[in-house]
């Protein structure tokens, strides 16, 4: 049951910080990210360090590590609070609202998806506005 929790919450993560968090990189934003994790999972959900680091292929001193900075990362970065903030209430009513049907985050990927497909679309048909103008000019020189 974690191997889902974890899961949602990187994907939220990933959506708020627009990052993967189980990239190598080490890039501030993709830290914070991380680290938002580890604290969320440890507060909300109470996995050990260890646990918490076999699903993010890190180790266990890491995670303690990003969970004993966090406070100092949201101390000189106010923006990761609200990012901090707006995960963790994605977090707990996506948990809530989970029922191995569609969940919060599924429908986020889906909406994306939409979006995505709606501006492909718009590209589409002002190609296809392009073209027919230019088939009216062919048919119909001045």
């Amino acid at each position: 049951m974690n191997v889902l929790k974890v899961n949602r919450l990187k994907t939220i993560v990933n959506n708020v910080f627009n990052v993967n968090v189980d990239s190598k990189n080490r890039e501030t934003n993709t830290i914070e990210a991380r680290a938002t994790c580890y604290t969320i999972l440890r507060k909300e959900c109470h996995i050990s360090y260890q646990e918490i680091g076999k699903y993010f292929l890190k180790n266990h001193a890491t995670v303690i590590h990003g969970v004993n900075e966090f406070p100092y990362m949201l101390k000189y970065n106010p923006r990761l609070s609200i990012n901090y903030e707006l995960c963790r209430k994605m977090f707990k009513e996506n948990n809530e609202l989970f029922d191995d049907s569609l969940d919060v985050v599924d429908m986020m990927l889906i909406k994306k998806s939409v979006d995505k497909l709606e501006k492909a679309n718009c590209v589409l048909s002002l190609a296809i506005t392009k073209l027919e103008e230019e088939l009216d000019k062919l048919k119909n020189p001045l």
